[in-house]
């Protein structure tokens, strides 16, 4: 039965902090078993069919919320605080999940975030990429970001000679390399590009084998599906935003030009990774590639047909 028992979950930011917030929005419904719970998002593919959220809004799109589900409500509960702008974010004193659980005053029980899927939309992905029992498929993220006017992040993506020297290992092993990029990012020889939605970007990863992916939205649905991945992490930090179920491979390269006269308020740099603010000299080698074929030789070697 329908109540006026409330709870109004905002969401700023990408996808992959929405995946991360499903987490957030299990942990909510265990403290409040009997709340409806309502996302406000910019990415409502995130939260199909999950059991835990009663409706999902778009923002700028929800005519007659306030009429619906504020006037005159005694029970509504409204959460629309960003924790990135907390004591606790700035000062990387705890993972974002618990940040969150914290500020809404949830108790956090190691929840992990989730995704669900219907019986068609898995079939479509594996029909479309001719997927079956003998696939061997590989997929990489070298870059991130939904801002089309920056193309590349140095404080995130994976530089790319690195990235195809480890591509052309996989592809020469008969491995089907799908990139995960957007059109005006730099290409690898040997891979194929991703083309779908969202939705169909958690049933490829579902899908895979072997993955390598930088702290972008691939991590963390690879974290809800339970998909061990290999992530490269060049200035942010897997304590915070990654997962300890993936092997996380954290830069070794130390700051060489004193960046920081051009930080932001907040943090030592901008979070979209301005080209301008790289503290690394030219020639620095953030990563090893074959500490990176070691990681991803360790994942298992399986892949899940429904």
């Amino acid at each position: 039965m329908e109540t006026d028992n409330f709870f109004i979950f905002s969401i700023t930011g990408g996808a992959g902090k929405n995946v991360l917030a499903t987490a957030v929005v299990k942990a909510i419904k265990k403290a409040y078993p009997e709340t409806n719970i309502i996302i406000l998002t910019a990415h409502r593919d995130v939260w199909l069919y999950n059991p835990n959220v009663y409706r999902i809004y778009v923002h700028g799109n929800t005519p007659n919320f306030y009429q619906d589900y504020i006037k005159d409500k005694k029970n509504v509960k409204v959460f629309c605080i960003d924790p990135y702008f907390t004591n606790d974010y700035i000062l990387k004193k705890k993972h974002l999940i618990e940040i969150w659980c914290d500020l809404i005053n949830v108790p956090y029980n190691n929840e992990k975030p989730e995704l669900f899927f219907n019986q068609r939309e898995v079939e479509f992905v594996k029909n479309f990429y001719n997927i079956n029992n003998s696939s061997k498929i590989f997929i990489i993220q070298t870059n991130g970001g939904t801002q089309t006017d920056v193309k590349i992040s140095w404080m995130r993506d994976l530089p790319m000679d690195i990235a195809q020297k480890v591509v052309n290992k996989y592809f020469n092993e008969g491995y089907r390399v799908i990139h995960i990029r957007r059109d005006d990012q730099p290409t690898l020889n040997n891979t194929e590009q991703f083309v779908g939605g969202l939705r169909e970007l958690f049933s490829i990863i579902r899908f895979s084998q072997k993955r390598l992916f930088i702290d972008s939205v691939s991590q963390h649905i690879a974290s809800a599906l339970q998909k061990e991945s290999t992530v490269v992490w060049v200035r942010n930090s897997p304590e915070v935003l990654g997962y300890s179920f993936h092997d996380n491979i954290v830069t070794k390269a130390e700051d060489e030009i004193d960046m920081l006269p051009n930080a932001g308020t907040f943090e030592p740099y901008d979070i979209t990774g301005n080209i301008y603010q790289c503290p690394f000299k030219e020639g620095t080698k953030l990563f090893d590639e074959e500490e990176i074929i070691e990681s991803i030789n360790k994942q298992q070697n399986t892949i899940e047909l429904i």
